[in-house]
């Protein structure tokens, strides 16, 4: 395990007391991308263009060498970022439909609905069982539930709930804090019709029949979903709505990565400059004025997991809060170590250019994690305390299955 703070290394046990403290503070929050779903079926960024490249083939040719998209040496690298290239093939899109050239609007179709397939298909995680109920049940969800448990435990009276940002279009927080009975605060509400609303996040859940100390304990945590989500679509008038895994994968999802569906494609929400400039424009820009909103708070922490920095607005932001003084960033970063030596041979990605610079800064705010698995979300999540009197397990899980088996006459079950 490698560990550096303020830019000089640290033992394990001075980490985990740093960890311990951290968990402390009034405003606690961590930030997750691509990396922290792997363990639960989701695939990186690498990936991603890994499986784009083996599928359509036929398409490369556009992206390098016709459109000059893509460079032949990222592509061999696999260092293409999906996400911005979606974004970028939007904006082509949009050009081609101006000057009314069909050829390239329809191979530009055609190349978002490959990007589109691809990246649905990574942020399924359980592939055709998507649309099913109680996903959050399933082992591989185990981590995303203890890090939503010791998040929420570890908040003391008069603390803000946790808050949980992630570039992931993904469910897997939304399907653990369901299973654990959290409420999750996204934006969006409505029984029926979920629409986006800012001021949801201004919103608390509490215990009116608790009394003292025991009132202001936290059932909630807020959800930041910076990259839009796979459940979340816009409709004709450009209103944004939330509906569920059932209805977005029979409606949407299926076509998309049955089909070369490009209309479906343009209802869900991903990256793009034509819908930042409408509706999504307004929400993802809410998502982010509340994630520097978060940092620039006094006595915040936030642990990052799964980022690779590709993200340049997101690194901005996280370098902007460290002129917060009581600021503190953990951040866990498994190929460290083969980011310091790209960046001494002078080839290192914008990325790992990133993650050097804050690794080198004397600033004791900034704590690095490496060491390859050591660095893992499942890792990470092991390093964050429990208070000493929570449980470790989940009874509760135990008790509702006990009293499911007993109500249906199976005898008497073992506690």
């Amino acid at each position: 395990m490698l560990i550096y703070q303020g830019g000089k290394k640290i033992n394990e046990d001075d980490f985990r007391s740093h960890v311990y403290s951290l968990c402390q503070l009034d405003n606690v929050g961590v930030l997750l991308g691509a990396g922290s779903s792997v363990g639960c079926g989701g695939k990186t960024m690498r990936d991603v263009w890994q499986s784009f490249k083996q599928n359509h083939s036929n398409l490369l040719g556009l992206l390098i060498e016709k459109y000059l998209l893509v460079s032949q040496i990222d592509s061999e690298n696999d260092l293409v970022n999906v996400e911005l290239l979606i974004d970028e093939a939007t904006k082509f899109l949009s050009v081609a439909k101006t000057k009314r050239c069909e050829d390239e609007e329809h191979e530009f179709r055609t190349i978002l609905s490959a990007l589109y397939k691809e990246v649905t298909k990574a942020a399924l995680l359980t592939d055709e069982q998507f649309r099913e109920k109680n996903q959050g049940k399933k082992k591989q969800f185990q981590y995303h539930k203890e890090l939503i448990s010791k998040l929420i435990s570890n908040r003391q009276p008069g603390q803000s709930a946790p808050a949980l940002f992630t570039t992931n279009y993904d469910l897997a927080l939304e399907w653990a804090a369901e299973d654990l009975g959290i409420q999750l605060f996204n934006g969006f509400s409505g029984l029926h019709t979920r629409q986006f609303y800012p001021q949801n996040f201004d919103l608390a859940f509490r215990n009116v029949n608790a009394k003292g100390e025991a009132r202001f304990g936290h059932y909630h945590a807020y959800l930041y979903k910076l990259h839009g989500s796979l459940t979340w679509y816009q409709d004709a008038s450009l209103t944004v709505h939330e509906i569920s895994s059932s209805q977005a994968y029979d409606t949407y999802i299926k076509d998309i990565i049955s089909k070369d569906d490009f209309y479906r494609g343009q209802h869900l929400i991903y990256p793009g400059a034509n819908k930042y400039s409408h509706t999504i424009g307004f929400v993802y820009g809410e998502m982010f004025r509340r994630f520097g909103e978060f940092l620039s708070k006094p006595q915040t922490a936030l642990f990052i997991n799964g980022f690779g920095f590709g993200d340049y607005h997101i690194n901005r932001i996280i370098l902007g809060a460290l002129l917060n003084p009581s600021f503190h960033v953990v951040i866990y970063y498994p190929d460290l170590e083969k980011a310091i030596a790209s960046a001494d041979m002078g080839v290192a990605t914008e990325g790992e250019k990133a993650i050097v610079t804050l690794k080198n800064m004397t600033f004791n705010q900034v704590t690095v994690v490496g060491g390859g698995g050591e660095a893992y979300f499942d890792s990470f999540v092991k390093h964050l305390p429990y208070p000493v009197l929570f449980p470790r397990d989940n009874i509760v899980d135990d008790l509702v299955e006990a009293i499911a088996k007993l109500s249906k006459g199976e005898g008497n079950v073992p506690f």
